[in-house]
């Protein structure tokens, strides 16, 4: 053995590495405790304050955000018709928090109340803030503390007040101290009072007890449900009678039920001087009479102006009015054009004009909280005012365009300044909603003009909080006919009722037996031409009648034409045209752009048939769906549904089409090896999902159709080049007990189907590429308004930028009657 000393083993590059890591934690730790130390009283109140004031911040946003999502989360539950507004319930403790319904907040901390023994309408409530209902994790103040939260009884969506709107007044006051032994109101008018407040408890006072809770779950935030325990004052005479927590022996998380609003203090530590006054703050260092700290709750308030405002910038809250107003237009357009009118609700106190009849909207079943936008009229009524007119017609200018109305529709919209509606005196002056000119003619005699735009948008320079929304009541119905001329009063086959809303194509024993087989068409259209915009979702409903023992051999279809190629109300062609293909000689046809929904009743095969193009029985290559064409598996009828589009532009050889107007709606035309060029037609599916069996043939079976159309725009550096892509889906139903949720959501045009009743698929669906449309020849490469010079020196314009929905129908060798009602349609700017 030797006799040399054993070396020492090296020392591993990690352990090195651990101990430099562990050396340079080591530093700054010191550092962080030398900085720390070292911060003035001054800077440390200042990052206690920032905490608690970020902790506040998150807390209002959560319960804004509860708020814009309120009434598509409670759709998810399935509870419809909720407005917008409502805020949730505290957090009362898990033993009282017992909505068995919620697994995700049954029995368990932070998760807003249900409902309660003694809550009711117009309760307020006090409790911790409900954190895991709002998705926050627990939210604590620089003490470690816990949020706590007030919801005025006027906010609270269990037990809820009604209407709900800008201008519902909270029921609870914020105080502050002023140097005298009462405290005052912080707020400016009713309007100003908060819906809800955030507490920060701050660190316990003498007297209150904060020791863990027996009976409800605190794993997270510690401490119990006893408020005053948290909020201020420990003695309830020591903030001048004022407290942050609720009547009561033990002062539990629960509800006011006096009459008289809920005065809170969330103004910071409050000092109370020994006559009795209030400070904010700390009293005065040379006051020679001492103070004693009676209240530290800090808060964050949120105001009914806040919360409208937020929503005010939501597109599903201006989708809900603007369908809203959409709805009471259409519905008084009919009523005047049925002669029926409407009386205004008059305003008491108010006296009218002599020349016109004003008020406020009146109730309807054609708009009430039942139609869609579920829920709405009762708590948006008091903003919508009418006028009709008693002798002469007003002019609305409506979007800078004026119109002539024999009555006018105006939405107030938010307060302006000056404005007051929180006493029943202040809601019946008109002046406290309507401004300028509405305002004028509103309430002076001789005064007939009116002005403003259709829609509600978001706050701008372009459009005030209070800027009144108008809508012109025109004369005439809804939906204008296109008859053919060719056919007498009696054999006309399209009627539209508009004391019920009901449009009729198709008339008994007028057939190609007892008519000119050419003229059995008849169309019609909604009166307004809209802007796409961003799409539209329509609704209706239509069931084909037995006359006799026939339900027809035709059909209809429900088509979207370009009003700038349509200039003057169309119609197409008799047979199996449907009113929507063809030239028939005698109305305008309709032109392309187009976008049209087949109900079609019977097979006609092949094109053009045996019986040739200028034929009303011309091939439409439909499918075949029964045995005896070959079909497997076979159907009980050959009846179908279809999205088509326009065919051919031009004659074309391959398809053998030598009458372009003729072949709209022949499915699978244009082929895809029949036009070379990219600016080529879409084709009409021949497929599915652009084609589909339906059973139209049991008279009387009332459909549900539900028609989503969403455009995409693309601009192309070559104008010739740019499209719009179009999306259409359509959902159809024949009327059932067992579909009854999925009608409902085919009904409510005011949000997608996607978010309504995602896993309900689509009937009919198809994408499509719209060209724009080649006008004139460009004039030293300038075009006129919303046009573009392409590179081949034609003018180019957006194709159904501005349409017009309608529904066109025809008859033949069969009678036919379809009945079609209950129409409306969202359209998004």
């Amino acid at each position: 053995m030797s006799g040399s000393r054993r070396s020492p083993l090296p020392r591993r590059a990690g352990e090195s590495g651990f101990v430099l890591i562990a050396l340079i934690a080591l530093l700054a730790m010191g550092g962080l405790y030398f900085f720390i130390s070292n911060l003035s009283p001054e800077l440390m109140r200042a990052r206690h304050q920032q905490t608690t004031n970020e902790a506040l911040t998150q807390a209002r946003e959560a319960l804004i955000g509860y708020a814009v999502r309120f009434r598509e989360d409670q759709l998810k539950t399935g509870t419809a018709g909720q407005v917008y507004g409502y805020l949730p319930l505290p957090d009362l403790g898990s033993s009282r928090n017992q909505n068995a319904t919620d697994v995700d907040c049954y029995l368990k901390e932070g998760c807003e109340a249900y409902n309660f023994a003694g809550n009711g309408s117009n309760v307020t409530v006090i409790g911790r803030f409900p954190w895991r209902t709002l998705g926050t994790g627990p939210l604590r103040d620089s003490h470690g503390e816990c949020l706590w939260y007030a919801v005025s009884g006027s906010h609270q969506r269990i037990q809820q007040a009604s209407p709900m709107n800008w201008d519902t007044l909270s029921q609870m006051d914020v105080v502050v101290a002023n140097g005298t032994a009462a405290m005052i109101s912080a707020v400016a008018s009713a309007h100003d009072r908060p819906i809800a407040v955030i507490f920060s408890p701050g660190p316990p006072l003498t007297g209150q007890d904060r020791s863990a809770s027996t009976t409800d779950s605190v794993t997270e935030c510690g401490g119990n449900y006893v408020v005053g325990n948290y909020l201020d004052p420990v003695v309830a005479t020591n903030l001048g009678g004022i407290t942050n927590y609720l009547a009561g022996s033990t002062n539990n998380a629960s509800g006011d039920t006096s009459a008289a609003n809920k005065s809170l203090s969330a103004g910071g530590i409050i000092n109370r001087r020994s006559d009795g006054a209030l400070w904010a703050g700390n009293c005065a260092s040379n006051d020679p009479l001492p103070c004693t700290l009676v209240a530290n709750d800090a808060g964050a308030t949120v105001t009914s102006e806040l919360l409208f405002r937020t929503l005010r910038g939501s597109s599903y809250f201006r989708t809900d009015i603007n369908a809203m107003l959409d709805r009471m237009a259409t519905c008084l357009r009919d009523q005047v054009a049925a002669g029926t009118g409407f009386t205004p609700d008059a305003l008491s106190g108010f006296t009218a004009p002599a020349d016109k009849t004003v008020g406020r909207i009146p109730s309807s079943t054609c708009y009430d909280d039942a139609q869609n936008p579920l829920g709405y009229f009762s708590h948006y009524r008091d903003q919508v005012f009418v006028a009709s007119k008693i002798a002469s017609d007003f002019t609305a200018t409506v979007d800078g365009v004026a119109q002539t109305c024999p009555a006018v529709v105006m939405f107030a919209g938010q307060r302006g300044s000056g404005q007051a509606r929180g006493t029943s005196a202040e809601r019946n002056a008109p002046a406290n909603y309507l401004e300028g000119t509405n305002l004028t003619g509103f309430i002076t005699t001789g005064a007939l003009n009116f002005s403003g735009p259709s829609l509600l948008a978001q706050v701008s320079s372009s459009q005030s909080a209070s800027q009144d929304i108008v809508r012109c009541i025109p004369s005439g119905a809804n939906l204008t006919t296109v008859e053919s001329p060719n056919l007498s009063a009696a054999q006309q086959l399209v009627a539209y009722d508009a004391a019920t809303g009901t449009l009729t194509l198709g008339k008994e024993n007028v057939t190609n037996f007892t008519a000119d087989s050419a003229a059995l068409f008849g169309c019609a259209w909604i009166a307004d031409e809209k802007t796409l915009g961003s799409g539209l979702r329509s609704y209706f409903q239509f069931s084909f009648a037995t006359l006799g023992t026939s339900v027809g051999n035709t059909g209809f279809v429900f088509a979207l034409i370009d009003t700038e190629s349509n200039t003057s109300l169309p119609c197409g062609s008799a047979g199996s045209h449907l009113g929507y293909s063809g030239n028939n000689s005698f109305t305008p046809k309709l032109r392309s752009p187009k976008v049209g929904i087949e109900f079609d009743q019977s097979r006609n095969s092949g094109f053009p048939g045996f019986s040739g193009e200028t034929s009303t029985a011309v091939g439409r290559n439909d499918p075949c769906y029964l045995s005896s064409c070959g079909a497997i598996p076979a159907q009980t009828a050959s009846s179908h549904s279809a999205i088509v589009y326009w065919g051919h532009e031009a004659a074309n050889a391959t398809d053998v089409v030598t009458l372009p107007d003729g072949d709209d709606n022949v499915h699978g035309f244009p082929t895809a090896g029949s036009i070379a060029t990219v600016r080529r037609p879409p084709r009409n599916p021949d497929t599915p999902p652009g084609i589909e069996f339906v059973n139209l043939r049991t008279g009387g079976q009332l459909f549900h159709v539900r028609v989503e159309i969403t455009p995409t725009r693309a601009i192309d550096p070559a104008a010739e080049l740019s499209k719009t892509t179009l999306q259409t889906k359509v959902w159809i139903l024949p009327d059932s007990v067992t579909v009854a949720n999925q009608i409902t959501a085919m009904k409510d045009t005011t949000r997608p189907m996607s978010l309504l009743y995602p896993t309900f698929t689509e009937t009919l669906g198809d994408t499509a590429r719209v060209f724009d449309v080649g006008g004139s020849a460009c004039s030293s490469g300038s075009c006129p308004t919303n046009q573009t010079c392409g590179t081949d020196n034609i003018c180019y314009r957006q194709g159904l930028r501005k349409t017009r929905l309608g529904f066109t129908g025809s008859q033949r060798t069969q009678d036919q009657e379809v009945r079609i009602s209950n129409m409306f349609t969202t359209w998004l700017p």
